[in-house]
């Protein structure tokens, strides 16, 4: 029971940015490699504290093979991508975490943070061009009222 609320506090401190101390108890006993959300934790903070990247993605892929629904660990492997300065492939990772829960407020905080813009409507017509303009309007009216869900977060 001990060391499940040493895990716990693991995932609290690395949440709220305290990613040494997080690897610190992590280290202490290595019965995260039992959880999958738990390894991909660890797997950020060793990515942010010690910039061992090959590894920390790594284990957030080992993570994924063993509960590939969880987005958690694609959260966590988005960020490592981002401390790693690879957007691109944190974004992919990050959409395919809001595939599995689309109101996952951390996954949409990172998305947001971003700066991440919407597909346009029509995807063979420029994003500038005045008709995407005016659908994309009429769409994020309509999404702020409720009305259409998004899939493209």
């Amino acid at each position: 029971m001990e060391k499940d609320n040493a895990l716990e506090e693991g995932i609290t401190l690395a949440k709220n940015g305290e990613y040494k101390k997080a690897l610190n108890i992590f280290e202490e006993d290595l019965q995260f490699t039992k959880n999958p959300t738990i390894m991909s934790y660890y797997a950020f903070c060793l990515a942010a504290v010690e910039k061992k990247f090959e590894q920390a993605i790594s284990l957030c892929l080992m993570a994924i093979e063993r509960e590939f629904f969880n987005p958690d660990i694609y959260l966590n492997l988005g960020k490592v991508y981002m401390v790693n300065g690879q957007k691109a492939i944190a974004i992919k990772a990050f959409r395919k975490g809001l595939s599995i829960d689309n109101t996952h407020p951390e996954l949409i905080k990172e998305i947001k943070g971003m700066g991440i813009r919407r597909k346009p409507i029509i995807s063979f017509l420029h994003r500038k061009n005045v008709i995407n303009k005016h659908l994309g309007t009429l769409a994020s009216m309509w999404n702020s009222r409720g009305v259409l869900a998004s899939s493209n977060a």
